[in-house]
């Protein structure tokens, strides 16, 4: 078996290629006040977006836990209508993914969305095609996903699982270097657990503060940007 080395970068998705252009604020929002509880503010609905849903209604507000199953089937009932007419990728993004499937670079998906979500999101944003692995988190309400991670660091670890996996069924043994994209501090976090940098990205969520005080570097503010940082991390030719 030859050993093989390679190159993984993994994006998460909301909040760094997908801007959710508030499917996920206003719909978590609007289904916590269906159910008679006011509505979080806003720098409080930012939050949510990057753990798992029903994580973040424990952490960020004070309603009784036996009331976040209700919610969560709320809000997920609306979620992917409200996401597909108003979500859209950010700048600069599509033609990145476009320029790096030429190249000879395995790209994964590594979000804290539910699997079945996620994948429904990227065939309906003509994206599935970018990815090698996807690797997405549990889903609370469907028992049949309670086998995938939860944390960051877990949907990591699964991703780069499936590239050896993928690799070894191929007959080869590979040598993992790689890199996370990320916009919140678990993006950082959960790539570190994992022996992995984190390029921490400005326009999504989690802001320049954040991004630094969990270790992301470098930090950056447009794709033009991120090609340079990934230039420079991994050596593949990409475009300026």
């Amino acid at each position: 078996m030859t050993v093989s080395p390679t190159t993984v970068i993994l994006f998460d998705l909301d909040g760094t290629l997908l801007d959710p252009a508030g499917a996920i604020t206003e719909g978590i929002s609007d289904a916590i006040a269906m159910h008679g509880f006011d509505r979080p503010d806003p720098e409080t609905l930012r939050k949510f977006v990057g753990p798992p849903t029903d994580v973040s209604l424990a952490r960020y507000t004070s309603i009784p836990r036996e009331r976040h199953r209700d919610i969560l089937t709320t809000y997920r009932k609306g979620y992917l209508e409200r996401a597909r007419s108003v979500s859209v990728l950010y700048p600069g993004m599509r033609s990145l993914l476009q320029e790096l499937r030429t190249l000879p670079v395995w790209v994964g998906i590594a979000t804290q969305k539910p699997l079945p979500t996620t994948r429904i999101l990227l065939d309906d944003f003509g994206m599935s095609n970018y990815f090698d692995v996807v690797s997405g988190a549990w889903d609370a309400l469907k028992p049949e996903t309670h086998d995938l991670p939860r944390d960051k660091a877990g949907v990591i670890e699964r991703a780069l699982r499936q590239v050896k996996d993928d690799a070894e069924a191929r007959g080869d043994a590979v040598e993992l270097s790689g890199v996370m994209v990320g916009d919140r501090e678990y993006d950082v976090t959960g790539a570190a657990h994992n022996g992995l940098p984190c390029i921490g990205v400005t326009w999504g969520f989690g802001g320049p503060e954040e991004l630094e005080a969990a270790g992301a570097d470098p930090i950056v503010d447009d794709s033009a940007s991120l090609r340079a940082a990934l230039r420079d991390m991994t050596g593949i030719p990409l475009a300026p």
